[in-house]
């Protein structure tokens, strides 16, 4: 809960730069795949749990890729990145020191939507969060009409591959994977617009308390 408040109260004091044009998508996934020989998630996310959060990511980024038929945006800060939350844990890209990225392939024999952070903070109890990643698959390479950036979510009927997964563990070994798939994605309005909306919500709640 400290640290949803904390990137809250962030989204509201970083300064974002003026020309960006963020898209904040909100997603829900279930797992379908838990393995954790080590005990790193303690028991605490399970087959059939929720995932739900978002991922952030700005338009005005330019296409590092050179190839015409694929697009890749990297990201190496805030506020772009993923906020995930399950089982009691917060699987998020490290703000201050982020590697996330979105590459999109157009009529490369199939289309392929792709998000990945390799930088991210620490779980609670202190285990590395190797890789965040979604990817989405269009076998009849018609889900997509460019490389360019969406400003709307994935639409989930398009893809006939749809996997969420996350590693983490000591150094680069994988102490633990969870894997699902993700069963909604909307944009929601940009960060200020999200914070104003919690606190007007947080003093509507209080004023019916008193």
């Amino acid at each position: 809960m400290f640290l949803t408040i904390a990137i809250f109260c962030g989204l509201i004091l970083w300064p974002i730069p003026a020309n960006s044009a963020l898209v904040i998508i909100e997603i829900e996934a279930v797992v379908d795949d838990v393995q954790d020989p080590d005990n790193y998630l303690d028991g605490g996310i399970n087959i059939g749990d929720l995932i739900t959060g978002t991922y952030t990511y700005d338009t005005d980024t330019p296409d590092s890729s050179p190839s015409p038929n694929v697009g890749r945006y990297e990201y190496y800060g805030y506020p772009c990145g993923f906020f995930l939350t399950v089982g009691g844990f917060e699987f998020v890209t490290d703000p201050a020191d982020s590697y996330f990225f979105l590459e999109i392939g157009n009529d490369i024999y199939v289309d392929d939507y792709l998000v990945r952070s390799d930088r991210n903070l620490p779980l609670s109890n202190g285990t590395s969060v190797n890789n965040i990643t979604w990817s989405l698959q269009d076998l009849s390479a018609t889900a997509l009409t460019s490389t360019e950036l969406p400003t709307i979510a994935p639409v989930l009927e398009d893809w006939q591959v749809n996997h969420l997964s996350i590693g983490g563990g000591p150094g680069d070994r994988v102490g633990f994977s969870l894997s699902g798939h993700v069963t909604s994605a909307v944009v929601i309005p940009e960060p200020t617009t999200v914070v104003l909306l919690g606190l007007g919500g947080v003093i509507f709640v209080q004023r019916g308390k008193k």
